[in-house]
């Protein structure tokens, strides 16, 4: 399927061929990781880190970067951050009950209205957390301070994208699981580096 057909497609009922919704699933977080990492590399600091340490932060954070960067804008429709329009029929099969929960936080975080500023430093705080395996911690660190503002509020949304980031690994695991179709290799690597139960 290509992105073309993905994007502003035509909402359709969850029913049908199990394996197909399941291929969007994965096509979207591929696409979504590439367009991601790409930014990733754009945050100050980010590429000057042990590449080890780049990989480590990347993949830990993906998953909460994916569902920070989603927009929720009406009618049931979501816009994904590689420019994909979805409607939530078109994802529940392959999103699961994780679907409820990242739309719950889509929400909230639409009702706080950020700007672009504290906006991009939840972004920031997210990629740049401490992470078990990191060759250069006091480095990330550094990063992460000159990242920091408005602890209480970042703290709060940050801690419920830590929940909804082991919501996404575990519909990965249900959907390996359910085998219906092979995860690319780069949801492998995600779900391998991240898994923490």
């Amino acid at each position: 399927m290509t992105s073309d057909s993905l994007t502003r497609s035509r909402p359709r009922s969850p029913a049908g061929d199990g394996g197909q919704h399941v291929r969007v699933f994965y096509e979207l977080l591929s696409r979504c990781m590439e367009v991601t990492r790409r930014w990733a590399q754009r945050v100050p600091g980010f590429s000057t880190l042990h590449a080890h340490d780049q990989d480590l932060l990347f993949y830990s954070a993906f998953l909460e970067l994916f569902v920070l960067r989603l927009c929720r804008p009406a009618d049931g429709q979501l816009v994904f951050c590689d420019g994909s329009v979805l409607h939530r029929l078109q994802l529940l099969r392959g999103f699961g009950e994780w679907m409820d929960g990242i739309e719950q936080f889509s929400a909230e975080l639409q009702r706080m209205d950020l700007d672009v500023t504290a906006f991009s430093c939840i972004c920031s705080l997210a990629l740049l957390t401490e992470r078990h395996g990191l060759k250069e911690h006091k480095k990330v660190e550094e990063l992460r301070r000159h990242s920091r503002s408005r602890p209480d509020q970042l703290s709060r949304l940050l801690q419920k994208l830590h929940t909804l980031c082991i919501q996404g690994l575990q519909r990965i695991f249900y959907l390996k699981l359910e085998d219906l179709v092979p995860p690319p290799p780069i949801i492998d690597q995600l779900f391998l580096d991240t898994l923490p139960f």
